[in-house]
């Protein structure tokens, strides 16, 4: 048997503007990747732009947290030592207290040797002292135009003295009293005559037993005058009165005093 063979392709026509056709569309497809190449490109930069900006914030977080950690270990540290001042800033204040409680006792004392000794400089030749004691203290009026019903000034902590004693008259009782008003250990405002009273006819003082008082005539014996007079200690501290107190003879108190100045516990002038 034979077979039949045809050739078809002689009988074919060039068409250009096909094979034109043919070659711009597959051209085409090459020249439209660019734009998406370009996008691509873009978009890769971009997440590294995001991405290293992100790694940069971490390392950045990173160091802030550490910064942070490192801070909150100094606070704690400062914490406590905040803790240990004010426990020494306590245990200071509790030892100023104890100080202070310690020199306003020296500064309240006041010495019976010093204020006898005041009290005997003081007393005229025509007084005679019988007692002295300590008091207490009296309380001061109000002042005038106070309202009514306003209490008195409180007695100091110092307290004061009673003086009891026999003078020659009247006039001297009260001579005594403006001595001791202008004594230093004294509250000169407080210093008054509590009773003033004349003996009887039948209490003269004998001139040939008993002798007369300074100043009279012998052969003229006169009436004695029993006497009290009250007043309060000076409220002033005893660390300003070193220099009185040295000269009435109480050493004791005045070298104390001064040793707690010299410690730095007081302050005197």
């Amino acid at each position: 048997m034979y077979g039949l063979d045809i050739n078809f392709l002689k009988d074919r026509e060039i068409r250009p503007v096909e094979a034109s056709s043919r070659t711009a569309e597959a051209a085409a497809p090459a020249g439209s990747r660019t734009p998406l190449l370009i996008g691509l490109l873009v978009a890769v930069a971009a997440l590294g732009l995001v991405g290293g900006y992100w790694l940069l914030l971490q390392q950045r977080m990173s160091r802030l947290e550490a910064r942070e950690a490192e801070l909150d270990q100094q606070i704690a540290t400062i914490q406590s030592q905040l803790q240990q001042i004010e426990t020494v800033q306590q245990q200071i204040a509790l030892v100023e207290a104890e100080n202070q409680a310690f020199v306003n006792v020296f500064d309240q004392i006041r010495p019976w040797s010093a204020f006898l000794k005041e009290l005997r400089d003081r007393t005229p030749a025509r007084i005679q002292i019988v007692s002295v004691a300590q008091t207490a203290g009296t309380t001061l009026p109000p002042p005038p135009g106070a309202a009514e019903g306003t209490e008195g000034e409180e007695p100091p902590v110092t307290g004061g003295i009673e003086v009891i004693g026999v003078a020659c008259s009247f006039d001297d009782v009260n001579d005594f009293l403006l001595t001791l008003q202008r004594s230093p250990l004294l509250a000169a405002d407080t210093v008054a005559i509590d009773t003033s009273e004349k003996r009887g006819s039948s209490e003269l003082l004998d001139p040939a037993v008993d002798g007369v008082c300074p100043g009279s005539p012998p052969s003229l014996p006169e009436l004695l005058v029993d006497f009290t007079l009250v007043g309060n200690f000076t409220d002033v501290p005893s660390s300003e009165l070193l220099d009185i107190l040295d000269r009435q003879g109480a050493v004791g108190l005045a070298t104390r005093i001064r040793a707690l100045r010299d410690s730095g516990v007081i302050e005197t002038p």
